[in-house]
């Protein structure tokens, strides 16, 4: 998505000095065995960002994708080449009112479809959201091991992945990802920092909006992030960073409640 956000990028090299800015990928992680990690309500939009399907009718993305929203949207195989993919369409987009698209702060967007999906017929899937209830028991806090899954590239300034890939990364106290060696003050209450001090394992270019997830206590996974920004990818210090879906999550269901 590099490509896309150029104006984006220029005001953020300005704050962050000399550093790349990246709408994220996977890096250090596996390819996805669908059988053994719930994949279903994951979504490619345009071939340059993902989604969660939230429910029949909803997806939730990162704002920061929305120059993209019209190109086709996808579910299914984990593999994009793969034919018979279910294609859905969008009939209108919501861009969170507080958005702040030089700073990332509340990276959310919500794509209203114009028709609900099947699920039965589809065998596609929705993933439940976290709500400010769940982070008062501690579900993201610093330590908690999350999952990221995408189709991005696998090496900063790589080539895409066309097979959905994840990885497990560990939350980041915002503290932490705001010292004066990391991103120095720019991680936001909004924001959700995860990854590894050495780097090595990561989210980057080619997957923005798409899933950070923790394990719920019935075993299923529960969306926590959404993908949003880093600086490069997988560099030491420079954790990967989410929209706190938990922040959003009061604007997304007076969103849908509103459209009914």
């Amino acid at each position: 998505m590099k490509n896309i956000f150029n104006l984006s990028l220029l005001s953020l090299t300005v704050l962050f000095s000399n550093a790349a800015i990246s709408q994220d990928k996977i890096v250090g992680g596996v390819v996805v065995d669908p059988a053994q990690t719930e994949t279903r309500y994951i979504v490619s939009i345009g071939g340059g960002c993902a989604g969660s399907i939230i429910n029949e009718k909803w997806i939730l993305t990162a704002a920061h994708c929305k120059s993209i929203f019209t190109r086709p949207i996808t579910g299914g195989n984990v593999d994009l080449n793969a034919s018979g993919r279910i294609k859905l369409e969008v009939k209108k987009s919501y861009i969170h009112p507080k958005n702040n698209a030089s700073k990332y702060s509340y990276d959310f967007a919500l794509l209203e479809l114009k028709n609900p999906i099947d699920f039965e017929a589809t065998g596609l899937r929705s993933i439940g959201m976290i709500d400010p209830e769940l982070v008062k028991t501690g579900a993201i806090d610093a330590g908690v091991v999350s999952t990221v899954l995408g189709w991005g590239a696998t090496r900063e300034n790589g080539s895409v992945s066309y097979v959905l890939r994840m990885v497990d990364v560990p939350i980041v106290s915002n503290e932490t990802a705001n010292a004066p060696t990391s991103y120095n003050g720019q991680v936001d209450s909004t924001m959700i920092a995860a990854g590894f001090p050495e780097g090595q394992k990561d989210s980057c270019q080619g997957d923005s909006g798409g899933p950070l997830t923790i394990t719920g206590t019935d075993g299923r996974p529960v969306l926590a992030g959404v993908v949003s920004w880093g600086r490069g990818c997988a560099r030491a210090k420079y954790y990967g960073i989410y929209g706190n879906v938990a922040v959003a999550h009061p604007w997304i269901m007076e969103t849908i409640s509103a459209s009914k």
